[in-house]
């Protein structure tokens, strides 16, 4: 069989009837045969011809540029659509990394603007690691705690907590470089700021809390090399400081904690 009626083009092809009677009417694509009854019939070249009219349907042509092209047997109309489609699917990339970005963000609790971001942390982009840090955290309370507190910052409580963050770690820095121990009353109390501005700023920290951090801090490789690149050797600097700080705090409160009561002689 070399024709097709009109109904079995349109199942083939997967349009209506109502297109084919519309792609006839106006010219751009007349059956090559009627029957006897005047009813249309499709030939297999019409058929390719239908494919390439769908084609460039997909590629979001008007049919008047489709008829163009069609009639054009260079391949310039063609070239120039390709063109045009790898333009979109640039566009379209660059919306979808866009996208992404701020689905990270807000993965993460961060609700500032792109702009507000760079000024805050500058060249540091936290949503990059969201993925990595819901994965590892994202069921514990503490990472939900401190991603819904974040969440209500603005720029300006952010412009806070980074510099109170930097001024901590500054001191830590320096104490360490003149050679002031972990452990010396000075450096364990600003260990001490570090606990309180992470239970202000961030999420609950007690002292055995502050332990788990320390411990994350000296084995995340990322932490830790952000805190060595400050200067090399204080990520274990704020390790050993922070657990000398907890451990001076539970030994003080072993202390201040009453001694039972003696049981009466029998």
């Amino acid at each position: 069989m070399n024709e097709y009626t009109v109904g079995a083009v349109a199942t083939l092809a997967g349009v209506s009837v109502r297109t084919l009677h519309h792609y006839d009417e106006i010219g751009l694509l007349e059956p090559s045969e009627r029957s006897a009854s005047g009813y249309r019939l499709y030939s297999p070249a019409d058929l390719r011809s239908l494919q390439r009219i769908l084609f460039y349907r997909e590629l979001d042509l008007d049919l008047g540029q489709i008829a163009e092209i069609l009639d054009d047997p260079t391949v310039e109309h063609l070239s120039d659509q390709r063109g045009r489609l790898t333009e979109r699917i640039d566009r379209y990339r660059a919306m979808v990394e866009v996208i992404d970005k701020e689905l990270a963000a807000r993965a993460i609790g961060l609700t500032l603007t792109p702009e507000e971001r760079l000024e805050v942390f500058g060249s540091t982009r936290l949503e990059d690691n969201a993925e990595r840090v819901v994965e590892r955290w994202g069921d514990t309370a503490r990472f939900h705690q401190r991603r819904d507190r974040v969440a209500t910052y603005d720029r300006d409580d952010w412009l806070a907590l980074r510099t109170e963050q930097a001024d901590i770690h500054k001191r830590l820095a320096e104490a360490m470089s003149s050679g002031v121990p972990a452990h010396a009353p000075e450096v364990t109390a600003i260990a001490e700021e570090h606990r309180v501005h992470t239970h202000r700023w961030f999420h609950d920290c007690d002292h055995e809390t502050h332990r788990e951090l320390a411990r994350a801090y000296r084995d995340n490789q990322r932490v830790g090399r952000n805190y060595d690149d400050m200067a090399p050797g204080l990520s274990q600097y704020i390790h050993d400081a922070i657990i000398a700080n907890s451990d001076g705090h539970d030994r003080q409160r072993t202390e201040d904690t009453p001694a039972a009561p003696a049981a009466p002689p029998h």
